[in-house]
Parts: C-alpha cells; sequence; structure tokens
C-alpha cells in the first residue's frame, strides 16, 4: 500500500475566503498594497502548486509573476462565483503547462533540482522514513503527465474539489477523476517497484 501523499489543507476558511475576495476588489480598484498582500498571501501557495505541474525550479518565479501579472491586470473581471484560490489557481495551471512549453526540454530532463530545494525534515518525526516517501514522490511524480501532477497537487496539496479542478483545468469533472484514477495507478506502481512489495 502507498503512503498518504499528504493532508489536505484548509484555505478556505470563512474569514479567509472574505480577505481574498477584499484584496481583489481593491486590486481592481488599483490599490497596490492590495495587491502587493495578495501577491506575498500566495506566492508560497503558487510555487509549490507551479513547481508539482513543471518539475523544475528554474522558471518557477518568472512563471508565478505572469500568474500575478494576469490577476493585476484582470481582478475586476473577478466575479465571486468561484473562491479566489480557484481563480488564482486556474491562471496558474495555463501557465504553467505555458511554462513547460516555453522553458523545458526532453534533453534537459536529467537537470539536476537546484540547492534550494533541499528537503529538511520535520523535527520529532522519523526523519529517515520521511525522506525516503520525500524521495518516492519526486520520482513518481517525474512519471505523471503535466495533467496528471496538476489534479494530485490541487487534490491533495491545494485542497480544491474535483468540480473546483474541472473548472481550472475547463473539462469535464470525470476527466479529472479518470486523470486522478490514472495518477494513482502510476503512483501506487512506482512505490511498489520502490519498496518491493
Amino acid at each position: 500500500m502507498a503512503p498518504e501523499i499528504s493532508q489536505k489543507k484548509n484555505f478556505s476558511s470563512p474569514q479567509q475566503l472574505l480577505r481574498e475576495r477584499q484584496l481583489i476588489i481593491d486590486t481592481a480598484a488599483g490599490d497596490e498594497k492590495a495587491f502587493e498582500r495578495l501577491y506575498q498571501l500566495y506566492f508560497d501557495r503558487l510555487y509549490q502548486f507551479i513547481f508539482n505541474i513543471v518539475r523544475r525550479q528554474n522558471c518557477i518565479e518568472e512563471i508565478i509573476n505572469d500568474v500575478m501579472y494576469v490577476v493585476w491586470e484582470k481582478a475586476s473581471t473577478y466575479d465571486h462565483t468561484c473562491r479566489p484560490s480557484t481563480w488564482i489557481l486556474g491562471i496558474a495551471y495555463f501557465k504553467a503547462l505555458r511554462g513547460i512549453e516555453k522553458y523545458l526540454t526532453r534533453d534537459n530532463k536529467s537537470e539536476e533540482y537546484s540547492d534550494e530545494l533541499d528537503y529538511f525534515p520535520d523535527r520529532g518525526v522519523n526523519w529517515v522514513s520521511q525522506l525516503e516517501i520525500h524521495n518516492w514522490l519526486e520520482t513518481a511524480f517525474d512519471q505523471l503527465s503535466a495533467e496528471q501532477r496538476a489534479v494530485v497537487e490541487m487534490t491533495y496539496f491545494q485542497g480544491l474539489h474535483y468540480n473546483e479542478i474541472a473548472n481550472i483545468m475547463q473539462c469535464p469533472e470525470n476527466t479529472v477523476k479518470t486523470r486522478m484514477f490514472y495518477a494513482r495507478k502510476i503512483l501506487a506502481k512506482s512505490y511498489q517497484e520502490t519498496s518491493g512489495s
């Protein structure tokens, strides 16, 4: 049996949603300080999200800047029918896919990760086991397509529901479920091969 990938994070408390919506409203009105707060609020989340799709560090900050430029330019078009995170991650998803096309080639697939992404285990846990799981995830994620990685990332790390992911990816919810099904199969097979089970 494969290890649990992660606990879903709760980014959607009512106060958080209201705060993010107000920041977008203020950004639409040209408030640079509100935009800066929104940028800071989303930077780490976008960094992880984009990395888990493109799998390379060298273009992430540029993609984040592209995403947030669109947020600045299009804040007035946000219609509050979805969570702010769904809207922003939707922009990030398509920018990340373009980033793959623009920055990555098959020739540099073997490029090593930057030292900035070194893994430091949490204190008070079995760090050897944690490191093994981390290494397995890094290897296993490389076997998934960009769309499969995005579904896993949005489900397990961003805490989104399938209908929100379908909205972001602009595809039917059943397509999201199918991508998750195949991603889980690939991850389980990779884990069995790694663990020798």
